[in-house]
């Protein structure tokens, strides 16, 4: 069987293992690496995302104050997190009797060390307007994009040697996998709502909104209500100007919650529905 030959000029792969020759410490630097790899996907994945959103290919429109702030996010999360997934593909031992395995680990410490410090750089956005945040933001989607995997991979080398396979389907691996099938999985269609996603549509005291964002502050006549919206439930929160607040947490449908004043207005908030990433709420009011 012929070697494989990397891009960047190393030595060729070699060491292939006819038998499996699995033990711990080979499938303690697979579960390492399974980890590591799947954060690197996951930063690709999110700058791929915010790379559409920048350039207003999201769906939503944003404003560019708006889109300087995501951008300013983006630029500390992606230097941090590729600190974070350097540290980890450091931190994995590999076994000295299969030099494929730390040659991959090298590999992508070295892709990720060349990007690093042009990232890091660029995430410092202090004093700089918005339009100068987000250019820097679509260059660090670009350079995370740049990162080239080692070859081969994982999956190519338990394709050819039998330890590597076994150990790719370690119980730390398998793991990593199910959590990635499980967070790539679509999300489900927008629930029915008469307003839509309109927030705007409660100011009169009634409406049909569909929430999509984790934190959404609604206007309800002379009341604000802040709603935090997780997958399992919704909780609704409204702080009187005096001090003190009251919280209700709605998880289920039909659930309600009541928020109002002596002598003032009285909100109703009723749970109509959810699902992964939307909640609708019925939102009426009386004085």
């Amino acid at each position: 069987m012929a070697d494989t030959e990397p891009d960047d000029g190393e030595s060729d792969f070699s060491g292939r293992h006819s038998e499996p020759n699995f033990g711990p410490q080979l499938r303690d630097w697979a579960e390492g690496m399974c980890e590591s790899t799947a954060s690197l996907r996951a930063l690709r994945a999110e700058s791929v995302k915010q790379a559409d959103r920048l350039r207003g290919k999201a769906g939503e429109p944003v404003s560019e104050r708006e889109s300087g702030s995501v951008a300013s996010k983006y630029l500390l999360s992606a230097s941090k997190a590729l600190e974070n997934i350097s540290r980890d593909f450091g931190s994995v031992d590999s076994p000295a009797s299969f030099p494929d395995a730390e040659r991959l680990r090298t590999g992508y410490v070295r892709e990720i060390d060349r990007v690093g410090p042009e990232v890091r750089k660029l995430s410092d956005t202090d004093g700089l307007s918005a339009r100068e945040r987000i250019g820097r933001a679509e260059r660090v989607t670009s350079l995370v994009a740049a990162i080239k995997e080692p070859s081969p991979s994982l999956e190519e080398l338990a394709q050819t040697d039998g330890a590597f396979e076994t150990a790719s389907n370690s119980p730390g691996c398998v793991a990593v996998r199910m959590a990635e099938r499980k967070r790539s999985e679509p999300a489900p269609p927008p629930l029915p709502a008469a307003d839509g996603t309109s927030v705007a549509a409660c100011a009169d005291g009634a409406c049909e909104v569909r929430v999509t964002k984790p934190v959404t502050h609604i206007k309800v006549r002379d009341l604000t209500l802040d709603v935090d919206r997780k997958e399992t439930k919704v909780t609704v929160r409204h702080s009187y100007p005096s001090g003190g607040a009251v919280r209700v947490n709605l998880s289920g449908e039909g659930a309600r919650g009541t928020f109002g004043r002596g002598g003032g207005t009285t909100v109703t908030v009723e749970l109509k529905g959810m699902n992964k990433g939307n909640a609708v709420l019925g939102i009426t009011s009386s004085s």
